[in-house]
């Protein structure tokens, strides 16, 4: 539940969130945490989609771990170390979120242990579709997190963002 969306072209680069989070079958409506999904740390804005739980340790490991280099193969072995942080933390290995990566004048999205570097724009969550459908027709990451907010029962208010502007 959530949605997570980015975009990036020669000026910069974008990642928006919704601020859903949900304990059981009980939603918050993004009115007591704001930071579940989307932060920025040691050179790394990140958005994930999935328990909040994974998102708080990656939070933690990319506190004190970088990724070596801009490309799809340093990101990969960044999760897979963070995979085996995990396992020694809570003997809970494996990556179950999915994430967008911003670093330098990249993105990368990892799902599993699928890593791409994406080159336009991407959404990931609930409200994907509705998200990639704004992203398609031009919209701002912003505005496609909006969208989904408007169209998914899974996604809400308030939106967060980040991002970066290339000298």
């Amino acid at each position: 539940m959530s949605v997570v969306a980015c975009r990036i072209d020669d000026k910069g680069y974008s990642i928006a969130a919704d601020s859903i989070t949900v304990r059981g079958y009980t939603q918050d409506k993004g009115t007591k945490s704001t930071s579940s999904k989307l932060f920025e740390t040691n050179g790394l804005i990140v958005g994930g989609v999935g328990t909040a739980e994974e998102v708080g340790l990656l939070q933690i490991f990319a506190n004190t771990h970088q990724i070596a280099h801009e490309t799809e193969s340093s990101v990969l072995e960044f999760i897979s170390e963070f995979s085996d942080w995990k396992k020694k933390k809570m003997d809970k290995a494996g990556i179950e979120n999915s994430y967008l990566i911003g670093m330098g004048r990249n993105i990368f999205y990892i799902n599993g242990w699928n890593v791409m570097h994406i080159v336009t724009y991407e959404a990931m969550g609930a409200g994907m579709d509705f998200a990639l459908a704004a992203l398609y027709l031009g919209h701002t990451p912003r505005e496609a997190v909006q969208v989904a907010t408007e169209l998914s029962v899974f996604c809400e208010m308030p939106i967060q963002e980040l991002g970066r502007k290339f000298d």
